[in-house]
């Protein structure tokens, strides 16, 4: 999203940290300290290494880029990959393969603190409250860097906010029991909505899809608004909040994509304001439902 109307109401997000197709269980404290010393990315306003909001920050980073590795190397119990699984067709056509996978190897390659890759991310993460956050989550200011200018994901106060169901919890802050008993914490509760799998690393990696690099690295097309054109993704329920519900980002996601399919098989059907693969919450949302699909065993996830 710009800065002055990109809101994040970021749904969905899933389970702890994934480095293999087994996945580990719980992401590396090593992982989360590494990304928040990475150069071209910065903290403001966010306090010290140990303060609450800096740490929060950093883990929802750490988390986003474990999310975005899983869809590359994960699949489910038989074998399945994720472009050939709901998590994905819920969001995209089998075309937008190959972009999904630029967007999400970008978010992971270039939060890994490799500095050896080629790619770089380089951004502001800011903790300041502004006019513009009002009941957001998180905005991102992502018109192209410049000389004189840093693209920033600003996490607003509701982001830190303890009792904001959808950003309260972590990968980490339940199990991954499949076949739950009814007291277990555990992610694999069946017969959850959406809504019940949402995190910080959630929101945090739909902002990251709105960066001008990102949607560079995924081949994106601008979005010709001005001199600050960014490649960044939008949100369909910003642009048609009349169509598409901004309190339920995954369900405008998931309407999007039908309302492309309705448009293909019949072009007199009205075509949708923007591509699949330009709506933020679609990378979010398929990348959680993918990643609790994999960790519990499930095909598929309730809207």
């Amino acid at each position: 999203m710009t800065f002055s109307s990109r809101l994040l109401l970021a749904a969905a997000s899933l389970l702890c940290v994934a480095q293999t197709a087994t996945a580990i269980p719980h992401p590396s404290n090593n992982l989360a300290r590494a990304l928040v010393k990475r150069d071209q990315v910065t903290f403001e306003d966010c306090g010290g290494d140990d303060d609450k909001k800096r740490q929060k920050a950093g883990q929802a980073w750490s988390e986003a880029a474990n999310l975005a590795s899983l869809t590359m190397i994960g699949k489910l119990d038989d074998g399945t990959e994720f472009k050939d699984t709901n998590a994905f067709k819920h969001y995209f056509e089998a075309d937008d393969g190959d972009t999904t996978r630029k967007m999400y190897s970008g978010i992971q390659a270039g939060s890994s603190g490799d500095s050896g890759n080629a790619f770089q991310l380089k951004f502001i993460i800011t903790c300041k409250e502004t006019d513009d956050c009002k009941d957001s989550l998180a905005l991102t200011d992502a018109k192209p860097n410049k000389d004189d200018f840093t693209a920033k994901i600003r996490l607003c106060p509701k982001f830190f906010d303890e009792n904001e169901e959808r950003t309260k919890n972590f990968l980490t802050s339940k199990e991954l029991i499949r076949d739950p008993k009814r007291r277990d914490n555990s992610w694999c509760q069946p017969g959850q909505p959406f809504k019940f799998f949402e995190t910080a690393s959630h929101t945090f990696l739909h902002e990251m899809t709105h960066l001008n690099q990102l949607g560079v690295e995924a081949g994106l097309f601008p979005d010709n608004t001005g001199d600050d054109d960014t490649h960044g993704t939008e949100d369909i329920y910003q642009i048609n909040s009349g169509a598409y519900d901004p309190g339920s980002p995954e369900k405008s996601g998931r309407k999007l994509k039908d309302n492309w399919v309705k448009y293909n098989e019949d072009n007199k059907n009205k075509k949708p304001e923007l591509n699949r693969t330009e709506n933020a919450e679609s990378y979010a949302a398929a990348a959680t439902e993918f990643y609790f699909q994999v960790h519990c065993g499930w095909t598929d996830i309730m809207e």
